[in-house]
């Protein structure tokens, strides 16, 4: 089964941008859901976690 694991509190960033419920947001990340909305939700999703990956390797690279 395809699903996107996000945390609860970038699921709730996510939620609030595209002003719809943390329950869309769910759905939308278990691929539930498959309309456009959905597609850019997971697109989200992916550009913060990729944010995330890209802030922790700096720390970590500087902290070295």
């Amino acid at each position: 089964m395809k699903k996107i694991r996000l945390h609860p509190d970038l699921k709730k960033q996510i939620a609030k941008e595209f002003d719809v419920t943390y329950q869309t947001i769910n759905m939308s990340l278990q691929y539930v859901f498959l309309s456009d909305k959905a597609e850019a939700i997971r697109k989200r999703a992916l550009e913060l976690m990729q944010l995330e990956i890209t802030t922790n390797t700096t720390i970590n690279e500087s902290t070295n």
